[in-house]
Parts: structure tokens; sequence; C-alpha cells
């Protein structure tokens, strides 16, 4: 997984906007579901994994 993130990422903001979209979506159905701290955690979890990512291949570059 971490080399097909490597493979498709993209440093620019828009990129980490998409990816953002995506994490908010995720948390929005879950929070249709009525989880709402379950929501929140698993956003706050897809957003400190993408930063952690990101900043593990920027310093690999």
């Amino acid at each position: 997984m971490i080399e097909a993130y490597r493979r498709n990422y993209s440093p620019s903001l828009t990129s980490f906007l998409k990816r953002l979209t995506g994490y908010l979506a995720a948390a929005t159905v879950i929070c249709l579901y009525g989880q709402r701290k379950a929501a929140l955690l698993v956003l706050l979890t897809l957003i400190l994994v993408d930063v952690v990512l990101a900043f593990s291949l920027f310093r690999r570059n």
C-alpha cells in the first residue's frame, strides 16, 4: 500500500484537498449512521496517516 501511495502521491495543495474531500466523505457516511465520535476518530486518523506518510516521503526525497 505504501508503494502505491508513493507512486501516486502528489505534494500539491490541490491533491491534498482532493484527499481531504474523500476523508470528509468517509466521515460523513459514518456520521450518518449515528456514530459521530467514530466519524471524528476516523477523520483524524486519516489526516494523521496522510501527514505522516507525506512527511516520510518528503524526507526520503
